[in-house]
């Protein structure tokens, strides 16, 4: 079923392929329109502005031009596309965004939100929700099961594709690469199903694949950066340390930044961090608590302060590039995310002022291009959609346990401000 503007059931409209496997599919009220001071609303005159990218030659006469993001789960429109698409419909187009499944077979990282069984239907929600944040004209969801896209015939799902274009008759698609982006089976199959649907498809729509480049130490300097900006000292919560790590952790995934994460864990009394040695991490607290002590040059040892969960430490000598200025000791057993530049070497490293720790640089590399030929690759900056990107991230509450407002700006236009493009060619064959 199909539902109007003023949320009334229509019947959808006849297609060659309808829309079934179980698929939800609504319009977003009034997303997209602007409101005029009558209170009536109208869409907004395209205005490709530096967007042209986007569409290429695919722009209509005489009709504001219909882009879809087509992906596997509820939230990887976001990561993919969630900055380019609010910027679509700022710009006047009309604009859909559908997901192969329901994402069921996702994380529950925040236990209030869901159950194992309930999970499907709490991310439909919040999928509806994110477009909404977008302000995405169009939503479909199937139901063709999270975890077995891949597992499944290609033409089953090039048919649910398929239908989902049909129906909506786009001038632009966006989906994944055929690398999947994370390399997850049902990514890869999200991208290779809409390259087979297109196959059959006369009047080909302009074909996308997001992209995510390695970009370097990106967290880290973006982390550092921010915290020695400021002259009082961030003071985070538990709430803040267990978003930074679900965000880092996704970033992380997608390849986009060559920064080393782990967590550790650090027995009561133990020394973290000591006076002295190379600093090549950055520490940030998930659980306990830690001392900062300064040892002086007769062995005096005065503490100075005191960081629990959500503080980080080790900033000041990454900034520097000068040896640890202090001890850091575990008060009582403490849990860190840690974070390198790069992959540390622990084969020559050590602890103490003589101590020589190498980096390893991240590993780069290229997409995979066999399903589809690329032509070219562009570069959208999202920067001024970035608060309904953000917005969009944390209405998937079962995915991100995170508040809008809560990480800093600087890191989040470094990792989400620019979105990457590549141009795909579909063969007939």
């Amino acid at each position: 079923m199909r539902y109007s503007r003023s949320g009334s059931v229509q019947n959808r409209p006849s297609a060659d392929r309808g829309i079934s496997y179980g698929a939800t599919h609504c319009t977003n009220g009034e997303s997209g329109l602007e409101k005029r001071q009558d209170g009536s609303t109208r869409r907004p005159s395209w205005q490709p502005d530096d967007l042209a990218d986007v569409f290429g030659s695919a722009v209509p006469t005489g009709r504001a031009p219909r882009v879809l993001g087509l992906f596997a789960h509820p939230d990887d429109e976001v990561f993919c596309v969630g900055g380019t698409i609010a910027r679509c419909v700022g710009a006047g187009a009309v604009t859909a965004i559908a997901s192969l499944t329901q994402g069921e077979a996702g994380q529950i990282r925040d236990a209030s939100t869901a159950t194992r069984r309930q999970l499907g239907a709490v991310r439909l929600k919040e999928f509806h929700q994110s477009v909404a944040e977008l302000g995405v004209d169009d939503v479909t969801c199937l139901d063709l099961g999270d975890g077995r896209l891949a597992s499944q015939p290609l033409e089953v799902v090039a048919a649910a594709a398929g239908a989902v274009i049909d129906q909506f008759q786009p001038d632009v698609i966006v989906t994944f690469g055929p690398d999947g982006g994370t390399g997850h089976p049902d990514h890869v199959t999200s991208c290779l199903a809409t390259i087979e649907a297109l196959r059959n498809t006369p009047d080909r729509p302009r074909l996308l694949h997001a992209r995510f480049p390695m970009r370097g130490p990106v967290i880290v300097d973006a982390i550092v950066e921010w915290l020695t900006a400021h002259s009082e000292r961030f003071v985070g919560t538990t709430a803040f340390g267990h978003a930074f790590k679900l965000f880092t952790d996704g970033t992380s995934m997608l390849g986009v930044s060559a920064d080393h994460l782990h967590v550790d864990w650090f027995p009561a009394g133990s020394f973290i961090i000591e006076q002295g040695e190379p600093a090549c991490e950055l520490f940030c607290i998930l659980s306990g608590s830690v001392v900062v002590v300064v040892e002086q040059d007769d062995g005096e040892m005065r503490e100075q302060r005191s960081f629990g969960a959500g503080c980080f430490f080790g900033e000041d000598g990454l900034a520097s590039g000068r040896p640890r200025n202090a001890h850091v000791v575990a008060r009582d057993d403490v849990t860190c995310l840690v974070l390198a530049p790069g992959q540390p070497n622990n084969r020559v490293a050590g602890r103490g002022p003589r101590a020589v720790v190498a980096l390893e640089a991240g590993s780069t590399s290229t997409p995979s291009t066999d399903s589809a030929d690329v032509e070219e690759g562009f570069s959208i900056d999202v920067t001024s959609a970035l608060d309904r990107k953000v917005a969009a991230l944390a209405a998937h509450r079962s995915q991100y346990a995170m508040d809008p407002d809560l990480l800093p700006r600087s890191m989040l236009e470094r990792l989400l401000g620019t979105e990457h493009f590549v141009v795909a060619s579909v063969g007939n064959g």
